[in-house]
């Protein structure tokens, strides 16, 4: 397949990123700092950002055919891994730049979406551990958890919208949400449902996990369409 890839020098994007050319895949990724990645067969690096229209049709011009998917694995940063620490991302990087793709895979015609969101967005927030949750909704994690429920519901409002274009695209969106992230070792993801019950204290999963989950189960196996897996292991 021909992918789109936004997010490609990050943590799990960049696993995402091995995975499919691993696989095969062609991929095109937009990224601000190309050196960040090395160039190899089946890889198509854009410069650009993922919140400028033009910098995103480029992206999806780039390649020969057009993505058959988009992948957005955009993540808000911080000064450091600490819950506490000051954010450093724009506060509304996730929401402009699903804006702009959006917009772009209207106009090309390109109908799979697939978006790393987290466990506690949305309708998973009552079933994140108190302790954690009243992190997620009362420290600095609290911007970048707005980012991404912003995000959703752009999601699910374009798809309505979409639906209503007689003979138009119908948008194919998954928003995976994944339990804690670390960098442990590649395991099979367990679904929890749309809303995560049952996730337990410390609710975990890798990122190559994560990225594997992406690829195979969502991309390759077409699960998942209009739902929000919360996936731990």
């Amino acid at each position: 397949m021909q992918i789109l890839l936004l997010g490609a020098t990050g943590r799990t994007g960049n696993l995402i990123l091995a995975s499919a050319l691993s696989k095969n895949h062609a991929v095109t990724v937009l990224v601000r700092e190309p050196s960040s990645l090395t160039s190899t067969p089946g890889l198509t690096i854009i410069t650009g950002s993922p919140m400028a229209e033009k910098d995103v049709e480029q992206a999806i011009k780039a390649a020969p055919k057009l993505p058959d998917a988009v992948i957005i694995a955009l993540a808000s940063v911080r000064e450091t891994d600490s819950p506490f620490s000051k954010p450093t991302s724009p506060p509304r990087l996730m929401t402009e730049s699903h804006e702009r793709v959006l917009e772009a895979m209207k106009k090309f015609g390109i109908k799979r979406l697939i978006t790393i969101s987290a466990f506690g967005v949305g309708d998973s927030n009552p079933n994140v551990c108190w302790p954690m949750r009243m992190m997620l909704n009362h420290s600095p994690m609290a911007f970048a958890f707005s980012d991404h429920n912003a995000v959703e519901a752009l999601v699910r409002k374009t798809a309505d919208e979409w639906e209503e274009i007689p003979q138009g695209e119908h948008l194919e969106w998954t928003l995976v949400r994944p339990c804690m992230l670390n960098d442990g070792e590649l395991r099979e993801a367990k679904v929890l449902g749309g809303q995560g019950k049952g996730a337990g204290l410390l609710a975990s999963i890798s990122r190559a996990s994560v990225a594997s989950f992406v690829l195979s189960r969502c991309l390759e196996g077409g699960e998942f369409l209009r739902e929000t897996p919360v996936v731990c292991v």
